[in-house]
């Protein structure tokens, strides 16, 4: 069980980015796990097969003819893509790949189906007749990432079968379907309100042809039902009453289709919801668990990476154990501000256990007295806006890493259709969208359920205080997801901008929460002069009126944070590749990892509905950690301290390719790009960048 390795401590010897919710997945049938196809050459988009099968008859010993290598390598992105979004409409209005495609939904035929393999064969098969070894770091990397989707792609076809077994997928795509078009201004209102009458008259017929691939019912995974069944009450509120009013400033005519098309539309969705839940749910027994040799395949294929399975696991109990003892330092440091000068020692005369026990107990102590101060449940989205302003100035002031002030952040509630099992998310503009500055991105943070019971909906509460919103506000906006995505929308690749490697995104905002700890972030206390509420302790008002306090508590919310990280790397392996219940996996997220209950019964959730991407926060952490710990080392052969400033803007702009990929792109000497697995590396110390903070300045207000 992994509550009793962790006790043990160590072993012997994917228009819309979004992003956590821990996470969001991708708007696209396959980035759901699956894909369908629309015919390519009715597909609106001139004739992708005989445009690609052009292009690759062009191709000689891996170039074209009289053409660089990153000219090859940008022809056959452009063309894999084509084929890619012909196959996914939605994906293609989410990713900002414009055009007849924003009117379309994907085709559910047995014909899509056998158009997809075939496209993926045929493109596959052209890729392995090319001989990469001569081509420059670039091109090679952009075809080894086609490559690459091309395994998901079969894998999700051959093996997941979503098409047949979740009906999550299609919640996802409907809302995806018609939020992506009303959202953002990528066109006039009235080019996106034709799409939009489009896709709601097309849309009884796509939801009659999800039911018909829905079979046999009792092998639908039930998981997925059920949050697809929550989520339709979403999509029935954005097509009944949210479209007519993002629409008004269209024509005339186009208002009058989309207003023609409603009832129809609404009517499929409650169809849809009825037969999910009357006759879907009752009987769907279907198997969600990967199972340990599949998970592993995915887990390779997410994470890009050889690293299997079993690595990652067997690293990331190693690591719970560090950050667990490390939480008890900063803990014990808090603790008689908090409780007084002699009660840590009034503690430990009474407490019975070893030392880990001890550090256990003195960490939920600490972290019960400092959860006391949170926002209310209607507060959740304005505690989350204030910090942005403070996270800005500190890392400009700092010089941490590169900002934009034309780049616009906006921090809205999570649209009802997208609700279910992530507190928030980063919602950037397409990857092909227009590249300059000043399209919004969207900070998504979901309201507290109205239905959950008082002790949930505190519990939730309690889980994301004012500590804790500063480290995920650190991790979704500044200078975590939104800065990572703004700088890798301005790639010249669109392959990369397109298949950004889940690691380096998800690592990049874990990395950057430790990045800021490190140099001292402190948040904000108390306005001058205002008088303790009577809900905090004198002890916590203490905490809360001394930057230095302040800074340890955030550090250790940080640590937290980031022991959830390493957490979902364990459950991510017991739950999908063994099998791990409910309870169990309460228990470890409570009992080992500090978590609130509620907290952990929403990850429960999260954990059924998606495979191997919860492994990719840690795996990609520990690839920037790692990475960080070359660059210092390469600054201090060249006889300087490593500027973080420049660190950061050259290892950020390139789009999100492989973290060990970013040696050989940034130019380092002797850097290599072959696969490599984080065990071939020296490992990085859970505590060791957080441990210099309470040396420097945390002076900050």
């Amino acid at each position: 069980a992994a509550a009793d390795r962790l006790a043990g401590g160590p072993p012997p010897g994917d228009e819309r980015v979004l992003l956590h919710g821990d996470c969001h997945p991708k708007n696209s049938l396959f980035d759901q796990g699956c894909i369908a196809l629309i015919d390519l050459d009715q597909a609106g988009v001139g004739s992708p097969a005989a445009d690609i099968a052009s292009l690759l008859a062009r191709l000689e010993h891996g170039r074209l003819l009289g053409e660089t290598d990153g000219a090859t390598a940008a022809a056959l992105g452009e063309a894999f893509l084509a084929g890619y979004y012909a196959h996914n409409p939605t994906a293609a209005t989410s990713d900002g790949y414009h055009g007849d495609l924003d009117g379309r939904w994907p085709d559910l035929s047995p014909a899509g189906d056998a158009a997809a393999r075939a496209f993926l064969d045929d493109f596959s098969a052209k890729l392995q007749a090319i001989d990469g070894a001569g081509l420059d770091p670039e091109a090679r990397l952009d075809l080894e990432l086609i490559a690459n989707q091309i395994a998901r792609e079969r894998f999700s076809l051959d093996v997941e079968r979503p098409l047949e077994r979740d009906p999550f997928v299609y919640s996802s795509i409907l809302g995806a379907g018609l939020d992506d078009l009303t959202s953002r201004e990528f066109a006039s209102i009235d080019a996106r309100g034709r799409h939009v009458a489009s896709r709601l008259q097309a849309l009884p017929a796509f939801v009659d042809a999800a039911l018909a691939r829905l079979t046999p019912r009792a092998e639908v995974r039930a998981p997925h039902a059920r949050v697809a069944i929550a989520q339709l009450d979403g999509v029935r509120v954005l097509v009944r009453d949210e479209l007519a009013v993002r629409t008004a400033g269209a024509s005339a005519e186009v208002r009058a289709a989309i207003a023609a098309a409603t009832p129809a539309a609404v009517a499929a969705i409650d169809r849809m919801q009825a037969t999910l839940r009357d006759e879907v749910l009752p009987v769907a027994a279907g198997p969600w668990r990967l199972g340990p040799e599949r998970f592993d395949e995915k887990l390779r294929l997410t994470l890009h990476t050889d690293m299997s399975a079993r690595e990652v696991y067997e690293l990331a109990v190693a690591e719970h154990a560090t950050v667990r003892a490390r939480m008890g330092e900063v803990a014990r440091a808090l603790f008689p501000i908090l409780f007084g000068p002699s009660a840590l020692q009034e503690f430990l005369a009474n407490a019975r256990g070893d030392a880990e026990a001890l550090d256990l107990m003195i960490s939920q102590k600490v972290l019960a007295a400092l959860a006391a101060d949170h926002p209310s449940a209607d507060g959740l989205r304005d505690a989350c806006e204030e910090n942005l302003a403070r996270l800005e100035r500190f890392v400009a002031d700092e010089r941490l890493v590169p900002l934009d002030p034309k780049e616009l952040l906006e921090v809205i509630w999570t649209p009802a259709h997208a609700r279910g099992y992530a507190i928030a998310g980063l919602a950037s503009p397409g990857p092909l969208e227009d590249t300059r500055a000043g399209l919004p991105s969207f900070y998504l943070v979901q309201p507290v359920p109205k239905d959950w019971p008082e002790k949930q909906r505190e519990s939730f509460l309690r889980e994301y205080n004012a500590f804790m919103l500063e480290i995920l506000s650190i991790h979704e906006a500044i200078p975590g997801h939104f800065v990572q995505l703004y700088h890798a929308k301005r790639e010249p690749s669109k392959v990369r901008r397109v298949f950004g490697n889940g690691a380096f995104v998800e690592g990049w905002a874990v990395y950057t929460e430790r990045l800021m700890v490190e140099a001292g972030y402190a948040g904000v206390g108390p306005a001058p002069g205002a008088k303790r509420p009577k809900h905090v302790s004198a002890g916590l008002w203490r905490v809360m009126s001394d930057p230095a306090a302040r800074a340890q508590a955030i550090e250790l919310h940080g640590l937290k944070f980031y022991l959830r990280t390493v957490t979902n790397a364990i459950l991510d392996h017991e739950i999908q590749a063994g099998d791990m219940t409910e309870e169990a996996a309460v228990q470890l997220m409570v009992g080992r990892a500090l978590q609130e209950e509620g907290e952990a019964r929403a990850k429960w959730v999260r954990a059924q509905l998606i495979s191997a991407q919860l492994s990719t926060y840690f795996v990609g952490a520990t690839a920037w950690f790692r990475l960080r710990a070359q660059a210092e080392a390469r600054a201090q052969r060249g006889g300087a301290p490593l500027d973080l400033h420049e660190f950061h803007r050259a290892a950020l702009a390139h789009g999100a390719p492989p973290v060990h990929w970013l040696p050989a792109l940034m130019g380092w000497e002797g850097a290599a790009q072959a696969r490599v697995s984080l065990a071939d590396e020296p490992r990085i110390d859970a505590g060791r960048l957080v441990a210099s903070a309470g040396a420097r300045s945390i002076s900050r207000e």
